[in-house]
């Protein structure tokens, strides 16, 4: 990717597991899934395997670490249904989380979905920790 957008120096691409990124805290305003948590759940949604509740919590713990305070963003698409993916992806005093129905409205379409996540500021946090 350095090659191919060579001609865009303040582009800086890197690898990382997501479960334990390199980059700074509070230091990404906005954060795109699309197909990555997707493909870190299997078995049933209705009762994921620990492994899944485990690698899904530390994305999680991640992306609200990068992302900055009062108002940075994560979007996540998916075709999975919302009922399956709020349990996981829900954190009360950390983000709000909206979902929104993006596909799906012609005869035999799919639905899919668009999850907007804004991470709260830390006077927020801080009185969820003191509930």
């Amino acid at each position: 990717m350095s090659l191919k957008y060579a001609h865009f120096p303040e582009l800086k691409w890197a690898v990382m597991d997501i479960r334990s990124l390199t980059l700074p805290d509070s230091s990404i305003d906005v954060a795109i899934d699309k197909g990555t948590l997707d493909a870190m759940i299997h078995g049933s949604l209705w009762d994921p395997p620990e492994d899944v509740r485990s690698n899904v919590g530390k994305y999680c713990d991640e992306v609200e670490r990068v992302l900055k305070k009062n108002g940075g963003k994560w979007l996540y698409i998916t075709f999975r249904q919302p009922h399956f993916m709020r349990p996981l992806l829900v954190r009360e005093g950390v983000w709000t989380a909206e979902c929104r129905v993006l596909g799906g409205q012609g005869e035999g379409m799919f639905e899919y979905f668009g999850w907007v996540m804004t991470r709260l500021g830390g006077e927020e946090n801080a009185q969820a920790e003191e509930a």
